[in-house]
């Protein structure tokens, strides 16, 4: 419950501070707007179109050195750590974060999944990687106040209350500032690396590190600031001046939860920078800014991300792009995600300015005005809609892939007819382009009317469409609005157009904003394999573990880590959850992922059920309040050490001899060669179940399905050419372990078959090269019981000793002994021991169900 309680104030504070930012944004648009008066459209863009090459030019090459010296971030804090990467490393993973965090906004959100997935793909511990997030992120905010401070207490330009503090306070606070700063280097030189507060030790660089984090910033900020510096028509500016009102402009753009703080960053700069330059000269120069140092670098992320995924798609990636699979599916949908939202603001944003007018003159000849009117209104709703589908393309929905590239093939030629001109085609059409080539990273099957948004994501939305409305207001102020306006329609008519296209993308906006945040989501937990097949083939082919390949039965859900580097496979009856097994895929994330999964149960008024999970992650289900209670035993033979020689296997051979005059046969079938063989495989298998009066199983043990068989290598032996019994192979890519799954015989096979089958796999399997051969489970085997044992397990004793009559507890183990296997403990993990026979019925339920898969008729495990 603390863990629960913990997460809940976690989320209460992040809503509080969304609700902070959004109190921000509304109080700075609200002052702006109040100085509307002051703004002219047709001015602003003359000034826009009025900088020289050589200005553009010199503002790109500082935002150059600006993203350069940010990988001086991630230098210093592979240093930190003790584990340096090359060069080319080290600028891609930088380039990556900062190109999301500056134009998603929320920096230590957008960037750390990047920085953690790409250090993990290079070796990187995860404990490591926290600390150089951390490392990067305390480096970025400790220069930025450092700086700021600076700039206050070396100006001499009075500010005339441009700031919210009296002027006789600026320079004490710019020293404080400052002091914080040299107060942190002396901590790093005489803590002796570490710093303790409220109980908890801090490890800290060494001084001249940090040093080098508060420079690297400085250099960073002061190359960003000068890019704009330079754009600003006043020569008399203060650089001191110009840099702490940047400061200040640059933090609330990163703690708002705007996109890149568009609003907020250029709000600032109009209400508090002291400077002779016009409002119009100034907003220009912000608006030529953004585009340089905010979308320029954004363009370019997704040229190089497209470079990448054009190689791929047309098969002539190499190892290299091979082995950077693992970050780009992290960094793909978040990439075009910001892509996505960008083109959704430049469909709205064009739906807001006059049309263009040579266009416009062309259209009057060709096209009726009715139909103009229908292009303007529904390319800004299809504006609208890909502000909402770039959260989906975000959450890796194949649905918001699809529309979205539906959106963007009718946008780009609707953009042409409502007068866009081609500037807003090429770039729709640019994206559509980029999108195309990703499909497989776009494999998680929801409805987007049931995807839970986050707050932040709806406030970004109505932020855009709010600073669609004001850039109307702001292009069209100069003129009263007549009622009549509304209905006008004409080629002329560009205000009623946009108080239409306001009152359209708003009421839909709004709308769906309220659906999302009052709509109830029917609690549908996991992703079944068929919608989630990519993923878990990906994790699987790294598995050491042959039984996780029941992964691929179909008759389970899957919940994922956030990096979707391992999975828990489960199915629910009652209140419990049962997983299958440990969880599958990175050691390292099984811990977070088995908290989440207890938390996820817990939402739902669940409790959750790992059943045969390995002595080799107990600790992890201890850690999460989990209490293991071993329930069997699990055979595996050693392979190098069996053999048929010695007395011990007398009796071993004797009956293999006896097999092998009945003219018996082992044959080990490929996948096609299977297929061939497949409806002599279902004669056998009906036929076992009918005579031993049994049914089709599932969950834990595999049952007779022909696409999921046909996933396998098949293990055969023949009488005479005759299949008489088989069973299906799991196999580890690692050559780590092999296993049996689906074990049938027809009524002709001689006795001691199986044992024969099971024989001669090992002997194949030692020839291939593995290291051990999983004979499964013997079920309530290896129980000790004591006065220290708990009554569960004496329960479980007392079933294992007399519950011959209904299962063959002792039989099984007996003839796994035939093998000389090494016996390792399985358990079941649940919240605790007492609900045992409740976990028990629940478990009864999902192991001896028939099998009920997920997944449309006849997928299943296919390919």
């Amino acid at each position: 419950m603390s863990e629960l309680s913990a997460k809940s104030k976690l989320n209460a504070k992040k809503s509080l501070m969304t609700i902070g930012a959004i109190l921000l944004v509304a109080g700075l648009m609200y002052l702006l707007y109040k100085n509307l008066s002051g703004f002219d459209y047709r001015t602003v863009i003359a000034a826009m179109k009025g900088y020289s090459w050589s200005a553009v030019a010199f503002a790109i090459g500082f935002t150059a050195v600006s993203y350069l010296l940010m990988a001086g971030y991630d230098w210093l804090g592979q240093i930190y750590i003790g584990n340096r990467q090359n060069w080319k490393r080290t600028m891609l993973v930088s380039f990556y974060s900062y190109v999301l965090s500056l134009n998603v906004g929320l920096s230590i959100v957008s960037s750390s999944a990047v920085r953690y997935k790409m250090y993990q793909g290079w070796g990187y511990k995860t404990s490591d990687i926290a600390k150089l997030i951390v490392f990067a992120s305390v480096s970025f905010w400790l220069g930025l106040v450092v700086l700021a401070g600076a700039a206050l207490f070396f100006t001499d330009v009075r500010f005339d209350g441009a700031y919210p503090i009296p002027d006789a306070l600026v320079k004490p606070l710019g020293a404080l500032m400052m002091l914080a700063g040299l107060a942190y280097i002396l901590a790093c030189r005489f803590s002796k690396g570490k710093l303790a507060i409220k109980g908890r030790e801090l490890a800290l660089p060494g001084w001249k590190t940090g040093v080098g984090q508060i420079g690297i910033t400085v250099l960073d900020t002061v190359a960003a600031a000068t890019a704009l510096y330079f754009l600003i028509p006043d020569d008399n500016l203060s650089f001191f001046a110009f840099t702490s009102i940047f400061c200040i402009a640059f933090f609330g753009g990163l703690v708002s939860s705007t996109p890149g703080g568009i609003g907020v960053f250029e709000t600032v700069f109009l209400l508090f920078l002291p400077t002779a330059a016009s409002d119009n000269e100034l907003l220009a120069a912000l608006l030529v800014y953004r585009a340089i140092y905010f979308l320029l670098p954004l363009l370019v992320a997704c040229a190089l991300f497209a470079a990448l995924e054009g190689k791929s798609f047309v098969g002539k990636a190499g190892p290299r792009m091979e082995k950077a699979q693992t970050w780009l599916s992290v960094i793909a949908p978040r990439v075009l995600s910001a892509l996505i939202f960008f083109g959704g603001l430049i469909m709205l944003f064009a739906g807001s300015l006059p049309s263009n007018s040579l266009h416009s003159e062309w259209l009057k000849g060709m096209m009726p005005g009715m139909f103009v009117e229908l292009s303007h209104f529904a390319v800004s709703l299809m504006g609208l809609a890909l502000l909402f589908l770039a959260y989906g393309i975000k959450r890796k929905i194949d649905s918001s892939y699809y529309l979205t590239l539906l959106v963007l093939s009718i946008g780009a030629p609707l953009s042409l007819l409502r007068g866009d001109g081609m500037g807003a085609f090429l770039a729709l059409v640019a994206m559509g382009a980029v999108l195309t080539p990703c499909r497989r990273y776009f494999y998680r099957r929801s409805s987007l009317l049931d995807l839970n948004m986050d707050l932040g994501s709806l406030i970004a939305v109505l932020v855009a469409v709010a600073c669609t409305i004001y850039l109307g207001v702001f292009v069209y102020h100069h003129g009263a609005y007549e009622n009549q306006s509304w209905w006008a329609f004409e080629f002329d008519g560009q205000k009623s157009r946009f108080l239409r296209t306001s009152f359209g993308i708003a009421l839909a906006g709004l709308l769906f904003c309220f659906y999302k945040l009052v709509h109830t989501v029917k609690p549908i937990a996991g992703t079944p394999y068929w919608q989630c097949k990519e993923a878990v083939d990906r994790i699987l082919e790294s598995s050491p573990v042959a039984s996780s390949n029941l992964a691929l039965m179909g008759d389970k859900r899957f919940y994922f880590n956030d990096e979707e580097t391992a999975f828990i496979m489960f199915r629910i009856s009652g209140k419990t959850w049962v997983s299958m097994g440990d969880p599958v895929g990175d050691p390292k994330a099984f811990k977070n992922l088995i908290t989440s999964f207890r938390e996820l149960a817990a939402e739902y008024g669940g409790q959750p059920v790992f059943y045969q999970a390995s002595k080799d992650h107990l600790f992890n289900y201890v850690d999460v309040g989990l209490r293991p209670v071993k329930v069997g035993e699990v055979a595996r033979v050693r392979l190098e050490d069996f053999t048929l020689t010695g007395s011990k296997r007398q009796s071993m051979r004797s009956r293999l001899k006896r097999v092998a005059k009945k003219g018996c046969v082992f044959e080990m079938l490929s996948q096609e060669e299977a297929l061939l063989e497949m409806q002599t495989l279902k004669a056998i298998s009906d036929e076992w179940l009918a005579a031993k009066k049994a049914r089709e199983k599932g969950f834990s043990l595999g049952y007779f399905d022909e696409s999921y068989l046909a996933r396998f290598r098949i293990a055969v032996v023949r009488v005479e050419g005759k299949i008489v019994a088989f069973t299906n192979v799991w196999e580890t890519r690692s050559k780590e372990e092999i296993s049996i799954d689906l074990m049938r015989y027809s009524n002709d096979a001689p006795p001691s078959v199986m044992e024969f089958l099971f024989v001669e796999l090992i002997k194949w399997s030692q020839e291939e090269g593995f290291v051990f051969f999983d004979l499964r489970v013997a079920p309530l085997s290896g129980i000790t019981v004591g006065n220290s044992v708990p009554f569960a397990h004496k329960l479980l004793d007392v079933v294992f000793n007399h519950g011959e009559n209904f299962y063959g507890f002792k039989g099984i183990r007996s003839y796994k002994e035939r093998f000389s296997p090494e016996w390792e403990p399985i358990y079941v993990a649940s919240p605790s021991s007492w609900r045992l026979p409740f976990v028990t019925a629940d478990l009864t339920r999902v192991v001896s169900s028939r099998p009920s898969p997920s997944a449309p008729a006849g997928f299943h495990g296919s390919n």
